[in-house]
C-alpha cells in the first residue's frame, strides 16, 4: 500500500472476489490516494484488521458465516470510530436500520454500471476525511494537555527525585500510557537500572535485566535508545522479536507498545525514561517528536539541578558549571543586584560583564514589564521560588521572550542571601505554540473552552468561529450566554443539554450532532466532540471541544434515505412512463432541483419523446419538445452516452429556447432509453454532490427501464413461444398423423424395407415434434413450486421410464422447493439419457451435494471436450436422438435459478451435477 501521507488505506470484504477486485480497480482509478486491500469473508477481515493499517472498512452485508451487519459490530468492538461503509446489493430499509444501530459510517447500495464507483469513493474520502480530523484534533489537544501538564511537573519539582516521580506519574496517567519508569545506566556493568517509576507495574521491573550491548537483552527499547541516544519503540512487543526477553511479563500487564528516551543534555546522560503503551502502534512520528521533546525538558531540569547542586556543594566549579549551560544562569543578591551570572546572559543580551554588574534584575526587561519583576522577586524571596515569563530587553533594544525560574538562596546558616535561578529561551516554544495556533486555526470548525452551564458561557474559543456562526471570537467570549441561547437552535438545546450531561456524569467524552441558527439566521448542522475538565477533587471546572460543520453530509444523508425510498417506487413502476414521473419527482422535491424533464427514446423515427415534466419545468421552459437523436444538447449527449454539464446555458447557442431564465443544465443518458435533464435558474448551480445524487436517480430510473423492457421483451417471446407451439403442435402433426396413416395403409399391401425406414424416419419426426413443444413449454420461470422429496421423486420417475435391465441406486435425501412436474421432466430425461447411452446394464445412481444433487451412470461417459455443448439445442451423440433431451434439462435448471454441468462419474460413465439450491427454500 501506499506509504504516502494522504494515503487512504481501505479494507474491501465481500465474498465474490471478482466484484471485490473490480471495486478496488476501480476506486482507485477514481481517487489515487485509494489503495484496497480485499477480503473475502468476515473473519478474513477482522484478521487483516488486526494487524493495522486500514482507514476505512467497506463491506458487503449478504456474505457466508457473519453478514455485514455482525462484521460491524464486531469491528465497532476493536475500532469504534473506525469509517465503515455498508456497500450491498441486499439493500432494505430494514438492513439501513439495523446498519445504522451498529454504527455503520455509511450505506450504499449497489447499482448496475461503473458509475456507483465514483459515489463510493467519494463517501469513503469524504469518512476517512472525517475520521482523520477528529484524531487530529483530539490528538492535537492530547498532545499539548501532556506537554503542558510535564512542563508544569517539572517546573514545580524542587529536587530531581521530585522531577523523575512527577514526569512518571504525568505519563502513566495519560492515555494511551499506563506505565513509566526512569532509570540510570551502571557503566561497570553497561546494566540499565529501573529505580523511579508509576502506573500499572505490578512487580514488572523485579528482576528484570536490560542491558545496553548487543546481546538480547540490550536490543530493547531501552538499551537500544542508551546505545543509539535516540527514542526507540516496540510497536507491538506480541510481534517484536526484539522484546522477546520481556515480552510474557509485558502482555501479562497489558502493554502492547513501548517506547524508551535517553535522559541526554549535552551529550550527558542522565538515565533513560521508558514509557508502556495499551495498545500497539501507539508511538507515531507525533507522539515519537513529543517524547524526544519530553526527554530534552527532563533532561534539561536535572542538568539544571545538578547544576544547582554542585554550585552549593563546589564553590570551586562555579564558574564551569555557569557557563556550561545553555540558558540563562543568574544570582542576584536580595536587592535584586546581580551577584553571579554566566556567559549566555552576555551573549544574549548583548551586555558586557562590567555593564550587568552594575546593574539590577529589573534594568534587563522593558519599563512595561519592571514592575511585574519586581513583584516576582518579591514572591520568590518570601515563597522559596516562582517561575514568571517576560521579555529579556537586549542591548539593542530587541525584546526576546524568557521564562525565569527563581528560587531563594541562603547561606550556610540559612540566612537569605538572594536568589539563584534559570532563564529559558521561549523564542522556539513560543514558534511552536504559533504552530499550534495555526493548526487549530485551519480546522475546519472551531474550539473551545466553555463553563459546563447550560448557556454554555464561553471561555476561550479559536479557529473558523466567524464563518461557522457568524460570531466574532470577542462576542462569545465576554462571558455571555450567546452560544447556548442563541445560536444552539431552540429545539436541539434541551437535547444537547441531556446528551452532554449524561456523558460528562460517566466521565466519558460526548459527541452529538444538532442544528445552529447563525447570527445570519442561517440554519446549519453541526458535529461536536468534547469532554468535562476537572480538577483535582473531581469538580467539573469546564468543557473542551471542536465543533464543525456538517451540513452538507446531514444533507446528504437525509436525501439519500429519501432515495432508497424513491429507488423502491421506481422499481414497482409497471410501465417506462410512470418510472419517469416517478425520477422527476424525486428530481424536484427530493433533490431540490426546480426544473426537471425525462425524453424516452422512440426507436421506430430515431427520436427523444417527452413523457415527463414538472409543471415548474413547463412554467420556465413551455412544454418539452421532441428531440431527434445527435441533435441538439439532448440528442448529442444521448447519442455519445455520457453526461454532459452546461455550467452557463447563456453561451450555449444550440439550446432549445433561449429566452428562458434557465442557466444552467445537467443532461446523464438512460442508456439507450432516453436521458434525464435537469436545469437551474442559476449558473453554476451544480456541485459535485448535486451530479452524483442526480446520476443515482438516473441509475435508479435505467435499471427500471431495463426492467420494464425485458419484461417487454419476455411477453414478446412468451407470444413467439406460443405461436410456436401452435404451430409444431397443428400444422407438423396433422400431416405427420396423414403420412402415418397412408404408411400403414402401404404396409399392409406389401412388406417392403423401404417402408420400415420410412416408419423410423415418421418416429423421429414425431420424437422432434414432442421434444420441440416440451422445450418451449420450459422456456418460462418457475410461477409453481412447492416442497418435493427428492428420493420419492426418483423413484416415481424410474418407472414412467423404458429402462430394460439398468439399474437404479437412489442416495439422495432431501427436500426441495420446485416446480414437481417439470423437476420430474429433469429426471425422467437424465435417466433416458443415461439408459439410451450406457445400454441396458447401465447403473444410474442419484446423490446428495452440499447445494443440490447428482444424477450419474457407469456407461461410456462423455468426452471431455464435448462437456461443454451437451446442454445445447440438436446436439446428440446418436444419429436417432433429437438433441433436445439435455437441452430440456438445461431450460429447467435455469427456470429455478440452479445451475448444472457435466462431469465424469467414479464409474468413468457421464455425471451431471445441479447446484446453487436455497437450503432454507424447502
Amino acid at each position: 500500500m501506499s506509504a504516502s501521507s494522504d494515503a487512504i488505506r481501505v479494507l474491501h470484504v465481500d465474498d465474490e472476489p471478482e466484484l471485490a477486485e473490480m471495486a478496488a480497480t476501480f476506486l482507485e482509478r477514481e481517487d489515487d490516494r485509494i489503495d484496497v486491500e480485499t477480503a473475502s469473508n468476515a473473519s478474513e477481515g477482522l484478521e487483516r484488521l488486526a494487524a493495522g493499517d486500514v482507514d476505512c472498512v467497506v463491506s458487503d452485508y449478504d456474505m457466508p458465516g457473519r453478514n455485514g451487519i455482525e462484521f460491524l459490530e464486531a469491528v465497532r468492538e476493536e475500532h469504534p470510530d473506525l469509517p465503515f461503509l455498508l456497500y450491498t446489493g441486499k439493500g432494505s430499509e430494514e438492513v439501513a436500520s439495523e446498519a445504522i444501530a451498529a454504527g455503520v459510517t455509511d450505506y450504499l447500495q449497489k447499482e448496475r454500471g461503473t458509475s456507483q464507483y465514483a459515489v463510493l469513493a467519494n463517501r469513503v474520502a469524504n469518512a476517512v476525511e472525517q475520521y482523520r480530523t477528529r484524531r487530529r484534533a483530539a490528538e492535537l489537544d492530547r498532545i499539548r494537555t501532556l506537554a503542558s501538564d510535564v512542563n508544569q511537573a517539572i517546573v514545580r519539582a524542587d529536587s530531581r527525585a521530585a522531577v523523575e516521580a512527577r514526569v512518571c506519574e504525568v505519563l502513566s496517567d495519560s492515555d494511551p500510557y499506563l506505565f513509566a519508569w526512569i532509570g540510570e545506566v551502571d557503566p561497570e556493568t553497561n546494566r540499565v537500572e529501573p529505580g523511579t517509576s508509576a502506573g500499572t507495574e505490578r512487580g514488572y521491573l523485579d528482576g528484570i535485566t536490560i542491558t545496553t550491548d548487543e546481546s538480547a537483552t540490550g536490543q530493547g527499547p531501552a538499551g537500544t535508545a542508551v546505545r543509539e541516544r535516540r527514542v526507540a519503540v516496540s510497536q507491538n512487543v506480541a510481534e517484536d522479536p526484539e522484546f522477546e526477553p520481556w515480552k510474557a511479563n509485558a502482555i501479562e500487564r497489558g502493554f502492547r507498545a513501548v517506547a524508551a528516551l535517553p535522559l541526554e543534555y549535552r551529550d550527558t546522560l542522565y538515565g533513560v525514561l521508558a514509557v508502556y503503551a495499551d495498545r500497539p502502534n501507539a508511538f507515531d512520528a507525533n507522539e515519537r517528536d513529543l517524547l524526544a521533546e519530553l526527554g530534552n525538558d527532563v533532561a534539561h531540569v536535572l542538568h539544571s539541578f545538578e547544576v544547582r547542586a554542585s554550585l552549593r556543594e563546589e564553590r570551586d566549579f562555579v564558574e564551569q558549571a555557569l557557563d556550561s549551560l545553555n540558558d540563562v544562569f543568574y544570582v542576584i543578591d536580595a536587592d535584586g543586584t546581580f551577584r553571579r551570572w554566566n556567559d549566555h546572559l552576555t551573549a544574549v543580551t548583548g551586555h558586557t560583564d562590567e555593564a550587568i554588574g552594575r546593574m539590577r534584575a529589573t534594568d534587563l526587561f522593558p519599563e512595561d514589564e519592571r514592575e511585574r519583576i519586581d513583584d516576582a522577586i518579591d514572591e520568590a524571596l518570601a515563597a522559596r521560588e516562582t517561575t514568571v515569563e517576560s521579555a529579556l530587553l537586549t542591548a539593542d533594544g530587541d525584546r526576546v521572550p524568557y521564562e525565569f525560574t527563581a528560587s531563594r538562596l541562603t547561606d550556610l546558616d540559612g540566612d537569605l542571601i538572594g536568589l539563584i535561578g534559570i532563564g529559558r529561551d521561549l523564542t522556539e516554544h513560543r514558534r511552536r505554540e504559533r504552530r499550534l495556533e495555526r493548526l487549530v486555526d485551519n480546522l475546519p470548525g472551531m474550539v473551545y473552552r466553555c463553563v459546563n452551564e447550560p448557556g454554555w458561557p464561553m471561555e476561550d474559543v479559536r479557529g473558523e468561529v466567524t464563518a461557522l456562526t457568524g460570531y466574532r471570537s470577542s462576542e462569545l467570549e465576554d462571558g455571555t450566554d450567546i452560544y447556548g441561547e442563541r445560536i444552539i437552535h431552540p429545539d436541539d438545546r434541551e437535547r444537547v443539554w441531556r446528551s452532554i450531561q449524561a456523558a460528562v456524569d460517566d466521565r466519558e467524552p460526548f459527541e452529538i450532532t444538532y442544528r445552529i441558527r447563525t447570527k445570519e439566521g442561517e440554519i446549519k448542522w453541526v458535529w461536536e466532540r468534547g469532554r468535562g475538565i476537572r480538577t483535582e477533587d473531581g469538580r467539573v471546572e469546564a468543557l473542551e471541544g471542536f465543533i464543525t460543520d456538517v451540513t452538507g453530509q446531514e444533507r446528504y444523508t437525509r436525501v439519500i434515505d429519501a432515495l432508497h425510498e424513491t429507488a423502491q417506487s421506481v422499481m414497482r413502476a409497471e410501465t417506462a412512463e410512470r418510472a419517469a414521473e416517478i425520477a422527476v419527482e424525486t428530481v424536484h422535491d427530493v433533490l431540490d432541483m426546480p426544473a426537471s424533464a425525462i425524453h424516452l427514446h422512440d426507436e421506430d423515427d430515431d427520436t427523444l419523446v417527452p413523457v415527463a415534466w414538472t409543471d415548474l419545468t413547463e412554467e420556465l421552459v413551455g412544454e418539452p419538445p421532441t428531440f431527434a437523436s445527435g441533435e441538439g444538447l439532448a440528442g448529442r449527449a444521448f447519442e455519445t452516452g455520457r453526461p454532459v454539464i452546461h455550467d452557463d446555458l447563456s453561451t450555449v447557442p444550440e439550446r432549445f429556447n433561449p429566452d428562458t431564465p434557465v442557466r444552467s443544465e445537467i443532461i446523464i443518458p438512460l442508456d439507450d432509453h432516453g436521458v434525464l435533464l435537469i436545469g437551474s435558474t442559476t449558473p453554476d448551480a451544480f456541485d459535485d454532490a448535486d451530479v452524483s445524487l442526480a446520476e443515482t436517480v438516473a441509475a435508479h430510473t435505467t435499471t427500471a427501464l431495463d426492467r420494464i423492457a425485458h419484461q417487454r421483451e419476455l411477453e414478446r417471446q412468451n407470444e413467439q413461444l406460443s405461436e410456436f407451439a401452435n404451430i409444431v403442435s397443428h400444422d407438423l402433426r396433422n400431416p405427420l398423423n396423414v403420412a402415418s396413416g397412408h404408411l400403414e395403409l402401404a404396409r399392409a399391401e406389401r412388406d417392403d424395407e423401404h417402408l420400415d425406414a420410412v416408419a423410423k424416419a415418421h418416429d423421429r419426426i414425431g420424437a422432434l415434434i414432442d421434444d420441440l413443444l416440451e422445450l418451449a413449454r420450459e422456456g418460462g420461470g418457475v410461477t409453481d413450486s412447492s416442497p418435493v422429496d427428492l428420493g420419492a421423486l426418483v423413484r416415481d420417475c424410474w418407472e414412467n421410464v423404458d429402462t430394460g435391465e439398468a439399474t437404479l441406486d437412489v442416495a439422495v435425501d432431501r427436500t426441495v422447493r420446485a416446480d414437481r412436474n417439470r423437476l420430474a421432466q429433469l429426471f425422467e430425461n437424465l435417466i433416458r439419457n443415461g439408459v439410451e447411452h450406457g445400454g441396458d446394464d447401465v447403473t444410474i445412481s442419484v446423490g446428495d451435494l452440499d447445494d443440490g444433487f447428482y444424477v450419474a451412470d457407469d456407461g461410456p461417459g462423455i468426452p471431455d471436450g464435448e462437456r461443454g455443448r451437451v446442454f445445447e439445442s440438436g446436439y446428440s451423440t446418436r444419429a436417432d436422438g433429437t438433441g433436445f433431451g439435455l437441452a430440456i434439462v438445461g431450460e429447467i435448471v435455469d427456470a429455478h435459478g440452479w445451475e448444472v454441468r457435466a462431469t465424469e462419474s467414479e464409474a468413468g460413465g457421464a455425471r451431471f451435477e445441479i447446484t446453487g439450491l436455497d437450503p432454507d427454500a424447502a
